[in-house]
């Protein structure tokens, strides 16, 4: 037991047995000392541990294996029946003689007749203790050997019950490490994908800000600004890694393709610097209104795509009314003239079980150019 006890000392998930295992230790010793019933107790609280499905799989394992060893010393009434050899009934005490009168000096004694006395049927050990004390005859102690008497083993029946469920347990508990692993290594792989996604995003600011330092340095004018938002690539990448969690967990998935009202007629009449400034205002402002884990890139020259995680239908639609209604409230100023900011129409979908990533996105596009081809300008669902 001290043995075990260490083990789990130094166990992460071995706390919770060991102070089961310590405060029955405890009462024993309160009592004065170990006894049968003290083992059959805990044998019996290590049989609750070890069936409870809540406590970690190397601590029921670790309960079982003390389970299996205090089985060994369980008194009779816990522990399968030992067969004994009855010991051999004692004889009855001789009677005492009496004295010889004068009489029977000079008679001889009569012969009794041989009279057949069937014999007693054996008694049981506890009866006959009980004989033996009625009788005058005290129990002799036993001799003490060298060793101590091997404690009783369990049958082979039990045995082999007890080391099928051990077996199970470990199989069990194998398949939980497993599925643990599988579970940490995906959250690795999606944690890499995001700190590579990261990383190019912080080299390409690294190398517009060289760019730009040395246009200051030479006096040359800014070229257009970019949207600043990842593209397609960066979108497909980030469907692929959400639809893994999706199958893990079960969330909801939604993707929303938006398109930007008439941008060719603000081309046509203001110019394509005012139809920029409009783009870049979206980017900048309209589409920083969704959750900051929902994810926003350019998927085309005046198409955006909007990726929100664990969102059902009720909360993604609330979401795109609330930046349409930004969008419709909005005024842009360019060269001392105000524009009002154009609204959009777009498509909202889910991803459907069993279906890959690239086709997420197809089937949304294709439901994008439909809705243009119709002239609609509203979000639908798809």
């Amino acid at each position: 037991m001290t043995r075990h006890q260490e083990h789990l000392k130094n166990h992460p998930d071995g706390a919770e047995l060991l102070h089961l295992i310590d405060d029955a230790l405890l009462q024993c010793r309160q009592r004065g000392y170990v006894t049968g019933s003290c083992i059959a107790h805990l044998h019996d609280l290590l049989t609750g541990f070890a069936q409870d499905n809540r406590r970690p799989s190397p601590a029921r394992i670790r309960a079982r294996l003390i389970q299996q060893y205090l089985a060994l010393y369980l008194p009779p009434a816990h522990a399968a029946p030992v067969i004994t050899e009855h010991l051999p009934e004692p004889l009855p005490p001789a009677p005492t003689p009496e004295l010889p009168t004068a009489k029977s000096r000079m008679t001889p004694p009569a012969q009794p007749a041989t009279k057949l006395v069937p014999l007693p049927k054996p008694l049981s050990h506890a009866t006959e203790n009980v004989v033996m004390k009625n009788q005058g005859v005290h129990e002799p102690k036993p001799v003490p050997a060298m060793d101590a008497p091997e404690p009783s083993r369990p049958t082979g029946e039990a045995a082999t019950q007890n080391l099928n469920q051990l077996r199970q347990m470990v199989t069990n508990s194998m398949d939980e490490l497993l599925r643990e692993r599988e579970t940490l290594s995906q959250k690795l792989t999606d944690a890499n994908t995001y700190l590579k996604m990261i990383e190019a995003e912080r080299e390409q600011l690294r190398t517009d800000l060289n760019k730009a330092r040395k246009r200051a340095r030479k006096g040359d004018k800014p070229p257009k600004k970019a949207l600043g938002l990842p593209k397609r690539d960066v979108l497909l990448r980030q469907i692929e890694s959400e639809v893994e969690r999706v199958k893990r967990h079960g969330d909801p998935l939604a993707l929303a393709l938006i398109d930007i009202d008439s941008p060719e007629t603000v081309n046509d009449s203001e110019g394509q610097e005012v139809a920029s400034v409009a783009r870049q205002l979206y980017a900048d402002e309209i589409l920083r209104n969704f959750r900051s884990y929902d994810m926003v890139a350019q998927y085309n020259k005046d198409e955006f795509a909007v990726l929100l995680p664990n969102t059902d239908r009720e909360d993604a639609m609330r979401a795109l009314e609330k930046v349409r209604k930004r969008a419709k409230e909005s005024h842009f100023s360019f060269k001392g003239r105000s524009y009002p900011l154009p609204g959009f129409g777009g498509v909202l979908t889910f991803y459907s079980p069993g279906e890959a990533p690239r086709q997420m996105l197809h089937r949304a596009d294709e439901a994008l150019v439909n809705l243009k081809l119709k002239g609609q300008r509203q979000v639908v669902i798809v």
